[in-house]
């Protein structure tokens, strides 16, 4: 620090005494000493109503009184500038009235003097008032040093654009700050500087970039915002406790993910309350950058789902705002897709919550070749694939691709499970709401019928579709034949009763069939009667009963 507090050759994030008393809450203040020394800087402010309290001053602070101990000991103010203590601050406001009636002639030479600012400040105005608005002064001016520009649309976003306004902000940073920054980008693994400054400090002291915010060497930690999980890492070494360098380090994060880091150098000194100010606004803009881009990335993404969601829930009365809603987007309603329907089995995790980890993993698979992805709600989501030419993927190809699509997402989230329903069938948008249902009856009977399984197809399932079977009755009926099964001999009767369905109730053909006498085949359908529930008069309940035996290892 040199004699007024202040850092060479840096720039300057306080105010002048002359600007902040040009403001319109300042107009009832007086400068009644030190007129010549209304250049001085404000970079903090301190309360003085102690007599020594000047001895806890930093430098460059505005001093604010009441007045109190300059009444009780006269003498304090002279011994300040007589041991050179007063002589850093930027200036000092003294309330008029109550403790101080006048402010003598003696103290306004010693501020006339030594060139310090003394200013009369009304009575009625609070200190807090005072520091909120040099507060909002500076914060408008860092502002404006920074050049923040309101974005129009951002539906593009180049790379350069991106790295440009990166380094533009960090090189403010340093010129502002004389503090040189640094960010290193977490999905490019790509580090950016304010200067050639950065590295030489990070040369000189053996740092590589990930000791940034995940430090190699023996340090200590300080957490300065929670919020913002701000943080100063300062080294340690066998000599001293800590050495001379320190750094800020605060993660850029969006949706919970870490996209960048952002480090600003305290090769010197530690920042100061309005460095802190400024590093605050630099790093809101990062942030702000970084939420745009990835918005910008999954734009797409949401407007199609906003399109889904929205044909889902479709009535006859918002027609035109499905069409209006699926032409920005650049969809034709007529186009027909093949379905998938997933659904995430673990209540204890969230899918949406994941919703990064997810379109990252489709992204990253052979699904998103001609596929879109949605999600529904928490917990389910749909691909829907372009029919415009037969689908050119076996039912073995597209369950490869599903299984390793949810491998990519464990990777990351291994609590998520997946459940998978395939429907093969081309429709449009506008019918997602019966292809939804379809599938949720897929995955239910699939559940059923194969649970050792976790991706079901429409072609394997068939029937079972659409036949409108209740949820217990297909449970009841599958638990009475899987306890028939049990028996060996219960094995042979259940493929004599397939057998005989498949041949219209023919107990001849069947006898043939299975290569046995006639009354063989009329015994065993009789012992059947007996264990099962067959209305053989009724064709719904032969249909269930044929089907159902399509589903059994036998």
């Amino acid at each position: 620090m040199n004699k007024n507090g202040g850092r060479k050759g840096r720039g300057s994030m306080g105010i002048a005494m002359k600007t902040l008393l040009e403001q319109e809450f300042f107009k009832d203040f007086y400068v009644v000493g030190g007129a010549k020394g209304l250049q001085r800087e404000v970079q903090g402010i301190a309360i003085m109503d102690a007599p020594d309290a000047y001895r806890w001053t930093k430098g460059k602070e505005l001093v604010i009184t009441s007045g109190y101990s300059i009444r009780m000991e006269p003498d304090s103010m002279k011994q300040a500038f007589d041991e050179g203590m007063m002589q850093q601050t930027s200036g000092m406001m003294i309330k008029r009235g109550r403790h101080l009636p006048q402010i003598s002639q003696e103290i306004i030479d010693l501020f006339d003097q030594y060139e310090i600012p003394l200013v009369s400040m009304p009575f009625e105005i609070s200190y807090m008032d005072v520091m909120q608005q040099i507060n909002t002064i500076v914060l408008n001016r860092t502002i404006r040093r920074f050049q923040i520009q309101k974005n129009g649309a951002f539906s593009l976003w180049p790379i350069t654009y991106k790295v440009q306004k990166i380094k533009k902000i960090l090189q403010a940073v340093e010129v502002e700050m004389d503090f040189p920054a640094f960010l290193f980008d977490v999905g490019e693994k790509e580090g950016y500087y304010s200067s050639a400054n950065f590295k030489r400090i990070s040369e000189m002291y053996g740092l590589k970039e990930s000791d940034f915010w995940e430090p190699s060497l023996p340090h200590n930690r300080y957490t300065l915002c929670d919020y913002i999980q701000m943080t100063r890492i300062r080294l340690c070494n066998e000599r001293e406790e800590e050495s001379r360098v320190s750094w800020v380090v605060m993660p850029i994060t969006v949706g919970g993910v870490v996209q960048a880091y952002f480090v600003v150098m305290e090769s010197r000194e530690f920042l100061d309350y309005y460095d802190e100010y400024s590093i605050r606004i630099a790093y809101l803009l990062l942030q702000a950058l970084y939420e745009q881009i990835v918005i910008a990335d999954s734009i797409g993404n949401n407007g199609f789902e906003n399109l889904v969601l929205l044909a889902l829930h479709s009535t006859g009365e918002n027609t035109d705002r499905l069409l209006y809603q699926a032409s920005q987007q650049g969809i034709s309603m007529n186009t027909r897709y093949a379905c998938v329907l997933f659904e995430q089995k673990n209540e204890t995790v969230s899918a949406r919550i994941n919703r990064d980890v997810f379109f990252t993993a489709f992204q990253n698979s052979n699904l998103s070749q001609n596929a879109k992805l949605a999600f529904l709600d928490e917990n389910r989501g749909v691909m829907l694939a372009e029919m415009q030419e037969p689908l050119k993927y076996k039912n073995e190809d597209v369950k490869k691709m599903l299984l390793d699509f949810e491998e990519k997402i464990q990777e990351k989230c291994s609590e998520i499970e997946l459940e998978f329903a395939v429907l093969r069938e081309g429709n449009k948008l506008s019918e997602v709401k019966s292809v939804v249902a379809k599938c949720e009856k897929i995955l239910k009977m699939g559940r059923k019928l194969y649970p050792e399984r976790k991706v079901w197809d429409y072609d394997l399932l068939g029937l079972f579709t659409w036949l409108q079977i209740p949820e217990d009755e297909l449970e009841h009926l599958l638990l009475t034949y899987k306890n028939l099964m049990k028996d060996e001999k219960n094995v042979e009767l259940l493929k004599t009763l397939k057998v005989y369905l498949e041949n219209n109730m023919n107990f001849s053909v069947t006898a043939e069939k299975m290569y046995v006498h006639i009354n063989t085949i009329r015994k065993r359908i009789d012992k059947l009667n007996s264990l099962l529930e067959i209305d053989w008069d009724s064709y719904m309940s032969r249909l269930k009963a044929e089907i159902l035996l399509q589903f059994l290892d036998l």
